[in-house]
């Protein structure tokens, strides 16, 4: 289907106010043609003698006739004037919706594709697809659709008074039409791919930019300022490039359009004065013809130019329509369930994953998890430990085997009612830009004081948010800059917590947190994880004692589970990086070299 399809498609819901500015476009035409006939009138009545037909053989004095040919050319133009206000009034309104419309199509798509979806298409670009390309609706409704439809009535009603009044100069003027559409056609197309070129290279500049400015302390601690800069001016220099080849060309095509009306125009004026001189046409006749030349041409310019407009916006339009022909990776299938009494028994069987166009980054993960229990999951770094867990709530779908809550396969459930159940506390704090309070409760806004009070004590946020001038209303910046990356931790678990998910998933919840305050969050947590199943991933091994099971992730696969003492004995892999992380733990004995 063609986008100029698409985008009409989505004039559906407002076809009465389409119908009502098409009323408008006919009555707009139609005051536009009347308008050159009160100079007729003038000219052969009032300084001409040729009289001036009444109905019922009345008769005027030259006087009358000027004065109601006045007044009636000043309504005229009064009535074009609101027409066109109110015509535009609703034009705009349709295309602002439509634009209002395909931004909320286009952001519930994006929020249901997957996280390998969106590590793949830099964030910039997304943002610059949702908040600019879809004003392609409104530019091809607005600036498109309905002037090409007025140009459209203009000329046809033009036409055929001047066809009636001569034919030989109208068949003239016709002529010049071919010509000037084939330039369209042609030019077209290259201005089309121009403007793609021009919003591709306006995306990348503005991925290097947020590139440079989202990291700036990385920037200055290594002195890089220089080289982010060129990376940025270079950008920038190709989308300016780029720019200024869209707007050469779109000149050139403009000068292309106005050549060609300029030849129809002076054969028109040759051949008309001929007529005139010849007395075949009368001087009011001259004028009326004249002044429809005059405004004739303007409706081919403007479809010369909505033409050139609409291949511009489909530039857009494609971008857009890219994005949502893309099927979402995770999604509901049919007959996907609701869930009922979640108890939180999780089963992994010959679970295998691989990223689309990679290798595979698990293989043949199997293990059993039984309701309520506690599971620490480690490994060494790049093993695939959170790329396990990011199974379990579909951000991500196996690739092999299943997995199995309370005997289900997750594919099987509807997926936001899983999501609904499960916790997560990512690896990286995620806070937005809002309040303390907001932040906690993101997951679950109509929470009571008593319960978000529990949760920030569990997650040792009440400690330090005390502490901090405007308390819980305390705003935390972009990306939590006002917090430290410990506290911002502890905000995350504690927006986890403050959702009571019957499953919870903690990646390296106490990374960033020093020891002491780590004992304090985490004896927290414990006493938040009571009834609920509880995965824990862990770089230190001392998080993970009271493991119920310990799944040990070394490359992709499942080398060893068990519990904390079991493994310790193993003389396996974890063994191995227990007795690592104590002996690079150990105090220093007297006498060792410092």
């Amino acid at each position: 289907m063609s986008v100029v399809r698409r985008i009409a498609g989505h004039l559906a819901p407002y076809r009465l106010r389409f119908a009502l500015a098409l009323a408008l476009v006919a009555a707009t035409a139609g005051l536009e043609v009347a308008r050159p006939w009160p100079l007729k009138i003038v000219v052969d009545s009032v300084l001409g003698d040729r009289p001036l037909a009444l109905p019922f053989g009345h008769a005027a004095t030259k006087h009358a006739i000027l004065v109601a040919a006045c007044a009636g050319l000043l309504l005229l133009a009064v009535g074009a004037a609101v027409l066109g206000v109110v015509l535009n009034r609703v034009t705009i309104g349709i295309g602002q919706r439509m634009v209002a419309d395909l931004r909320a199509q286009l952001v519930q798509h994006l929020q249901g594709m997957s996280l390998g979806f969106h590590g793949r298409r830099p964030a910039t670009d997304l943002v610059y697809r949702v908040a600019f390309d879809t004003f392609a609706a409104q530019a091809m409704a607005m600036n498109g659709l309905f002037p090409l439809l007025t140009a459209v009535v203009l000329l046809g009603g033009m036409t055929a008074v001047m066809l009636r009044m001569n034919v030989v100069l109208a068949s003239i003027f016709l002529a010049i039409a071919p010509l000037l559409f084939f330039a369209i056609r042609l030019l077209g197309r290259r201005i089309t791919g121009l403007a793609t070129d021009l919003r591709e290279s306006e995306s990348r500049f503005l991925s290097e930019t947020q590139r440079g400015i989202g990291a700036i302390q990385v920037v200055q601690a290594f002195t890089a300022e220089p080289r982010e800069r060129e990376r940025v001016l270079a950008a920038s220099a190709r989308a300016l490039a780029a720019a200024n080849r869209l707007y050469v060309f779109e000149t050139g095509y403009s000068g292309v359009v106005n050549v060609l009306i300029a030849v129809g125009t002076v054969a028109v004026l040759f051949a008309g004065g001929i007529f005139g001189l010849s007395g075949r046409i009368t001087a009011g006749d001259l004028v009326v013809f004249v002044t429809y030349l005059a405004a004739l041409y303007a409706p081919i310019n403007s479809v010369a130019q909505t033409v050139g407009l609409v291949q511009n916006s489909a530039a857009g339009a494609r971008r857009v329509f890219e994005i949502l022909d893309q099927e979402p990776d995770v999604h509901d299938r049919p007959g996907a369930r609701a869930l009922q009494d979640t108890k939180g028994a999780v089963r992994f069987e010959n679970v295998g994953f691989a990223y689309p166009g990679g290798g595979f980054a698990l293989r043949g993960v199997d293990f059993a998890v039984r309701p309520g229990a506690l599971v620490a999951v480690v490994g060494p770094t790049g093993a695939g430990k959170s790329t396990l867990m990011s199974l379990l709530p579909r951000f991500h779908d196996v690739t092999e085997g299943r997995i199995l809550l309370d005997g289900a396969d997750v594919r099987e459930l509807r997926l936001r009612a899983l999501r609904g159940v499960i916790g997560v506390v990512p690896q990286q704090p995620l806070l937005f830009p809002a309040t303390l309070e907001e932040n906690v409760r993101y997951g679950r806004p109509d929470a009571s004081e008593a319960e978000l009070r529990k949760a920030l004590e569990l997650a040792g946020v009440a400690a330090f948010a005390a502490s901090l001038p405007q308390g819980l209303a305390t705003p935390v910046g972009p990306e939590g800059q006002a917090l430290s990356q410990g506290q911002m931790q502890r905000v995350t678990i504690a927006r986890a917590l403050l959702k009571d998910p019957r499953l919870l998933i903690l990646d390296e919840p106490t990374s960033a947190l020093d020891a002491e305050t780590e004992a304090y969050v985490m004896s927290g947590i414990e006493r938040a994880m009571k009834d609920r199943t509880t995965f824990v991933i862990a770089h230190r091994l001392s998080t993970v004692r009271r493991a119920d099971l310990v799944l040990v992730i070394e490359d992709g696969r499942l080398a060893e589970q068990g519990t904390f003492a079991s493994l310790c004995k193993a003389g396996g892999t974890f063994q191995r990086l227990h007795e690592a992380q104590q002996l690079f733990v150990a105090p220093a004995k007297e006498g060792d070299a410092p």
